[in-house]
């Protein structure tokens, strides 16, 4: 987390959406044709090699794409963001290829001229694979805590500043994040949105790491609220009052149930 205020620039907006584009198309692409190519019959020995080279090929576009979209959204988040904005990105990615390896595995008994009962089989697979992959997608629930779970662990009342999504939901959602640690000091993160919408306003618990301040784990909403001023009077002022969530004091874990 940073000392200073942080923006969600044209630049971030641009490589989130093309991270989103990237994944979308041809990582989603990539999944359609490694499992289209599986159950394509090789009948002769340079059908087997055209069929090896474009999986190959595939394979090859999914892991460029991937990486690729993987840098943008880093570039996009910066130095300063919460601790799984990255790797929920990265489910997004398995996902975009389930999807598309769940379309190719439907379209299969196509290429194949299959019997009926394999066209029934190869379609339920199909949207099953897709069911799967799509729950990447959820809303991510977190429990809002009441109490630190050990000492080394702070919480903070933390507001919604910057926000930035996509109109056509491909680029992944950025917020940034203000909140008061427990010495007073205020801190900015950026937030790769886990449980929209998180508009300006938004209200939410942050857990951040008292070893190493830099370090925000999760962002938690816990309601919205709207606020009616002026984009620019949030940023220069973003909290109209300290949002601050007393720690427990060190040393003091809670009572276990027994």
């Amino acid at each position: 987390m940073s000392l200073q205020p942080l923006r969600i620039t044209a630049g971030r907006r641009l490589a989130a959406g093309l991270a989103g584009i990237i994944t979308m198309s041809a990582t989603l692409t990539s999944g359609f044709a490694l499992a289209a190519l599986a159950f394509l019959p090789a009948g002769s020995e340079g059908l087997l090699r055209e069929k090896f080279l474009f999986s190959a090929l595939a394979v090859i576009v999914a892991l460029v794409s991937a990486t690729i979209s993987f840098l943008l959204v880093l570039a996009a988040l910066g130095r300063f963001c919460t601790g799984g904005s990255l790797s929920r990105f990265f489910r997004y990615q398995l996902a975009a290829l389930g999807a598309g390896g769940g379309l190719g595995l439907g379209f299969a008994p196509a290429m194949t001229d299959a019997a009926p009962v394999w066209w029934v089989i190869a379609i339920a697979a199909a949207l099953g694979l897709i069911a799967v992959s799509l729950l990447a997608f959820r809303k991510a629930r977190y429990p809002i805590l009441e109490r630190p779970p050990h000492s080394g662990i702070g919480l903070a009342e933390g507001r919604v500043v910057d926000y930035s999504s996509a109109p056509q939901a491909r680029a992944p959602s950025l917020a940034v994040v203000h909140f008061i640690d427990a010495q007073g000091r205020e801190r900015w993160v950026r937030h790769l949105v886990q449980q929209s919408p998180s508009m300006q306003g938004t209200v939410g618990q942050v857990v951040y790491d008292r070893n190493r301040p830099e370090r925000v784990r999760r962002f938690a909403v816990t309601h919205q609220l709207l606020d009616l001023r002026p984009p620019r009077e949030i940023r220069e002022n973003p909290a109209s009052r300290p949002h601050h969530v007393t720690p427990m004091p060190p040393g003091h874990l809670p009572p276990r149930r027994r």
